[in-house]
C-alpha cells in the first residue's frame, strides 16, 4: 500500500493506493495510478484504472493522471478556458499525443479527477468507479456503471469521444467545508451499491484531517478482504 498526503491552505489531501492480490500472485504491476497538484487553493486530483485486458495497461493509466495535471496547468496558463467540454477535448488530446508512439488500444485506461479552480469544482469521469463530493448537505455523485459483461467498461481508447465521459459542475461556498472523493472500481465494487453518498458525507462531518488517511488506509484494507482487485482512492477535505 503506497499513501501520500499534503496539507495546505485548509486543505487536506490523501492518495492512496493498494495492488490487487490477483496481480500480486501473478506478479503483475498495480495497474492504477493516481496524481494531484496544489497551486494554492487550487488543485486537481486524478485516479485512473489501466483496463486489465490491455498489455500496456499500466503506461495508460500513469498518462491518463498526467494529462490531467498538464490540462490543470494550461487552464491556470489562461491557454483553456474551464468549461466541460474545453476540459474533456484537452484531456483527450494530451492523452493520445502523450501515447503517441503506442497503440491506444493496448493502453485502455479509465479515468475520475477533480478539477478545483476558484469557487468551482469540476468532476471528470469516463469509466468505472466513482466520484462524490459534499458540502453543507449539497452532493454531486457521479452515475455508476451497469454493464452487460463483467470487466467491460467504457474507457479512453483509440475510440474515445468527448460524449463518452460525464462531467458535473459543484459550486463551493467560500466559508464552508467540503469533501470531494474519487476511486476506481476496486474499491467501488468493495462498497455497498448506494453507499457513496453516505461515505463522503461522513468523510466530510466526522473524520478529521489528522485522521483522513489512517481511515482511508482502513477503509483500503477492509475492502481487500473480499476485493482481488488493485484498489486506489484520492480524497480532499477542506475545513
Amino acid at each position: 500500500m503506497i499513501s501520500c498526503e499534503k496539507h495546505a491552505q485548509g486543505l487536506t489531501l490523501v492518495t492512496v493506493s493498494d495492488i490487487g492480490s490477483n496481480h500480486r500472485a501473478l506478479l503483475l504491476p498495480n495497474q492504477d495510478s493516481v496524481d494531484f497538484i496544489i497551486d494554492g487553493e487550487d488543485f486537481v486530483l486524478a485516479v485512473s484504472d489501466g483496463v486489465g485486458s490491455c498489455s500496456k495497461a499500466e503506461l495508460g493509466s500513469k498518462e491518463a493522471v498526467a494529462s490531467c495535471i498538464r490540462v490543470f496547468t494550461l487552464i491556470k496558463n489562461r491557454i483553456i478556458e474551464f468549461e466541460s467540454d474545453n476540459v474533456v477535448d484537452a484531456l483527450i488530446n494530451e492523452w493520445r499525443v502523450s501515447l503517441d508512439h503506442e497503440n491506444l488500444d493496448d493502453c485502455c485506461a479509465t479515468l475520475k479527477a477533480i478539477f478545483k479552480i476558484g469557487q468551482v469544482m469540476k468532476a471528470v469521469s469516463v469509466g468505472d468507479g466513482f466520484i462524490a463530493v459534499s458540502s453543507d448537505g449539497l452532493n454531486l455523485l457521479s452515475p455508476t456503471e451497469e454493464m452487460a459483461f463483467p470487466n467491460e467498461t467504457s474507457c479512453l481508447c483509440s475510440r474515445i469521444e468527448p460524449r463518452d465521459f460525464w462531467t458535473g459542475d459543484f459550486n463551493l461556498d467560500t466559508h464552508k467545508p467540503y469533501a470531494a472523493f474519487c476511486c476506481t472500481d476496486g474499491v467501488a465494487n468493495g462498497l455497498v451499491t448506494g453507499q457513496e453518498l453516505n461515505l463522503i458525507r461522513d468523510i466530510e462531518e466526522n473524520t478529521s484531517a489528522d485522521m483522513l488517511k489512517q481511515e482511508i488506509e482502513a477503509l483500503l484494507e477492509d475492502i481487500s478482504d473480499y476485493c482481488f482487485d488493485d484498489k486506489t482512492v484520492g480524497v480532499v477535505k477542506y475545513e
